[in-house]
């Protein structure tokens, strides 16, 4: 089966050495020689930190969502995304779409099984980076008690890799339930899980 694929590029400055040309004749040439059709490109000028003011990559999801291609080509992860958080969320909300991710320098292809097991190795990193804030909480609640001082317990706040893969697989279902929903996060109820979001304006 001929697989259909989408080529994103982006660069963060007007820096003629920077021209997303030099990244799209690299997709290209790579998608010819696995025999992929490319069926759209997409190219953004601004930083990575964030999707605001990446219209064409918005474009692109919502293309992905309508399953116009079977997969994006991208040079490495941080052309879409730089947050690793940010990242994972990405792949999930891919993944829900039916849509691969292939990564041409870091040999990344969610299509194979080492590549899915690439991203899981990718997404635990994430899951322990975003741990660490938690666990500095508690260390420092725990040094305050033992100081002499009163702590009341904060109520449990979902990370910040929590936020934005709920944010990532919305986007990718808007019609999901909150069962389902709740049923991609481990170790939360659905009750805090929805609670958290509410909070943050995601729902």
């Amino acid at each position: 089966m001929t697989v259909k694929v989408a080529l994103y590029a982006r660069v963060s400055t007007t820096d003629k050495d920077q021209s997303p040309e030099t990244q799209l004749r690299h997709l290209r040439a790579i998608a010819a020689a696995h025999g992929r059709i490319v069926v759209a490109e997409y190219v953004d000028q601004a930083s990575g930190r964030t999707i605001k003011g990446r219209p064409q990559y918005q474009q692109m999801m919502i293309d992905a969502k309508n399953r116009k291609f079977d997969a994006i080509m991208a040079y490495k992860l941080d052309r879409l995304h730089r947050n690793l958080i940010e990242a994972v969320g990405f792949v999930d909300a891919l993944r829900l779409m039916g849509v691969d991710l292939i990564l041409t320098s870091e040999s990344i292809d969610t299509s194979t099984a080492m590549g899915r097991a690439m991203m899981q190795i990718t997404a635990v990193f994430a899951e322990l980076e975003s741990a660490k804030t938690s666990e500095r909480v508690i260390i420092g609640m725990e040094r305050a008690r033992a100081e002499g001082k009163i702590c009341n317990r904060p109520p449990k706040k979902l990370s910040r890799y929590q936020i934005d893969k709920a944010r990532a697989i919305l986007e990718a279902q808007p019609d999901i339930s909150q069962r389902e929903l709740a049923a991609n996060f481990d170790g939360i109820s659905r009750a805090t899980l929805i609670k958290g979001l509410r909070e943050e304006g995601v729902l």
